[in-house]
């Protein structure tokens, strides 16, 4: 494809929907399908754009987005009952209304997951660190002696991004951090059975990029990097000494 191939993927004459808008739903493509059947400010003309929530995923990813549960719905066919090709229980000349049960049932399907288990932060990428593979939401993920330490607690202004290069390293590793907003910051390093190794970082921080290095004298084996914001334990880098 040409170089503008890629806007092709999107519908740029559908306006944004407004988050502070009454209609946003994060059902997305479903949910302006669903203000196209029933409200009367949109089911009476063709002005399909301009239905609150066409912007969303399919048409557009955004946030807040309930993916998983959009495309459920979209392959039980709720979007194409919006245009018309009803469910096999409505019957023309029977049925007192389209939105039948084998409709309504769909749309009332949820995935069980309304809401994220954190915020979002307040600056580019937007989006929280991801929670590890080693623990449960709200665990810390770093293995001590005695087990898994808890206590994430992120928050939407404290450390934006942390991690370390290279990973795995020999003798030195330099560990850069973003932080959001001006605090305390405090970089712990452990060894595998939860003992402290060395306090790398314990000052109050500008908002910015970082980078603070290791130089070590340390035996080869996995060592985590426990970073605080203003008391608060943020996330948590895991490195890899050879």
């Amino acid at each position: 494809l040409p170089v503008l191939g890629d806007m092709l993927r999107l519908n740029m004459a559908v306006p944004v929907t407004q988050r502070n808008d009454p209609k946003f739903s994060t059902l997305g493509l479903v949910g302006a399908a669903v203000l196209g059947l029933t409200d009367p400010a949109y089911n009476g003309n063709k002005n399909l754009q301009f239905i609150p929530n066409m912007d969303g995923f399919p048409n557009g990813r955004r946030l807040e987005d309930d993916v998983t549960r959009i495309e459920l719905q979209a392959v039980s066919g709720v979007v194409l009952a919006a245009i018309g090709l009803w469910y096999d229980d409505y019957m023309p000349n029977s049925s007192p209304s389209p939105v039948t049960t084998g409709l309504t049932n769909v749309l009332g399907y949820t995935t069980g997951v309304e809401a994220n288990d954190t915020t979002f932060r307040g600056a580019f990428p937007y989006l929280q660190t991801p929670w590890n593979g080693y623990s449960r939401k709200g665990d810390a993920g770093v293995l001590t002696g005695t087990g898994i330490e808890s206590g994430l607690g992120m928050s939407a202004d404290a450390v934006g991004s942390a991690y370390n290069f290279p990973n795995p390293f020999e003798n030195s590793t330099t560990l850069r951090f973003r932080t959001v907003n001006n605090g305390h910051v405090l970089i712990n390093i452990y060894a595998q059975n939860g003992s402290l190794v060395k306090k790398l970082v314990d000052e109050n921080l500008q908002a910015g990029t970082h980078d603070e290095t290791w130089n070590n004298n340390v035996p080869s084996g996995l060592y985590f990097a426990k970073v605080y914001s203003n008391g608060k334990l943020i996330t948590t880098i895991k490195m890899v000494a050879k």
